[in-house]
């Protein structure tokens, strides 16, 4: 068993738009270092739910605190896709602070692409 001290982000993604989402549709959700401007992100954590239709948009994050370098920028970001076509994505920054306990649920809002 590991030694190493870990943290978890929990929450739930949402969309204002007052539609089903379509059977068979995805949700993931990354937790993202994204200090480096000319370098992708990188994931900390991700989650990927099938059946997010069924299954609902929760999500939780858990993350390794050793991978946490000061001064970087944190994000969660989040799509849902169906059959490999994004439907719904973030569209703006959801920063967070790692290394703290989050009491209460983060609320991710993702926005309709079509």
């Amino acid at each position: 068993m590991s030694s190493e001290t870990t943290y978890t982000i929990d929450g739930k993604v949402h969309y204002l738009e007052r539609i089903a989402l379509l059977p068979n549709s995805t949700l993931t959700v990354r937790l993202q270092d994204v200090s480096l401007a000319d370098a992708p992100a990188k994931d900390l954590a991700v989650q990927v739910t099938p059946n997010a239709n069924s299954a609902g948009l929760n999500f939780s994050l858990t993350y390794i605190q050793a991978d946490i370098v000061s001064g970087h920028t944190y994000t969660i970001s989040a799509s849902i896709t169906q059959e490999d076509r994004l439907i719904f994505t973030t569209t703006q920054h959801h920063a967070v602070e790692l290394g703290v306990n989050y009491l209460k649920g983060q609320e991710v809002l993702v926005n309709f692409v079509g």
